[in-house]
């Protein structure tokens, strides 16, 4: 196995320092809140050496995106892959919105930076995110034999990763608030999916006509 060249090595941790402060300060502050410059500034490298790597504040926002989803992907398929029938999956989505919880405290500037923009909005870190995410859960159900409506189906996974998202983004930091908050949502969404993105049955006003 070749090893990394010492100039790659520094260049990997190069990148890795400027988003560890990049993370840290876009969830302080914000993209309007914060500069390239300062990004440089804390991560200890010239503003000229950041631009070898990142264009601007968006490139760098997509790269924390892209961290994200690499690592949530990771932790999300291994209690997916778990998943053999449509009556195990309430309990692999209340193991989800955990895990989500534990990376939304890890990647608090991705979460801050995709508060700023809709994920359906041109530009938003969020977009790719989302649809992987989507991708992924409506690939589940399908694999576990979901048979309703496709646009119905992937319109309620876009609702219940919205839902988590969101609420995660605005959810306490301390204790007891934020493990209450999370309990909850994660008992929410797990009604949702068992009445309708489980079983596809519709809104009472759907059936009603009201």
């Amino acid at each position: 196995m070749t090893r990394p060249a010492p100039k790659q090595q520094r260049s990997q941790a190069t990148v890795e320092r400027i988003l560890g402060t990049a993370n840290t300060l876009f969830a302080a502050h914000g993209s309007a809140g914060t500069t390239t410059t300062q990004i440089a500034e804390a991560a200890g490298v010239s503003v000229g050496a950041l631009y070898r790597f990142f264009p601007d504040k968006h490139a760098i926002g997509e790269a924390l995106a892209d961290r994200y989803l690499e690592v949530a992907a990771g932790r999300f398929g291994g209690v997916i892959d778990g998943v053999s029938a449509l009556d195990e999956v309430p309990d692999a989505l209340r193991e989800i919105v955990a895990i989500a919880a534990g990376l939304a405290l890890d990647h608090a500037g991705y979460y801050r930076l995709a508060t700023e923009l809709r994920p359906d909005q041109a530009g938003s870190v969020g977009f790719g995110v989302r649809s992987a995410m989507v991708d992924t859960f409506e690939g589940l159900l399908i694999g576990l034999g979901d048979e309703q409506d496709a646009t119905v189906r992937r319109a309620g996974i876009t609702l219940a990763i919205e839902t988590v998202r969101h609420t995660l983004a605005t959810c306490p930091t301390t204790e007891p608030a934020r493990s209450i908050v999370i309990s909850e949502l994660a008992e929410m969404v797990v009604l949702y999916a068992e009445r309708r993105l489980m079983t596809g049955e519709p809104p009472e006003n759907a059936e009603t006509g009201t």
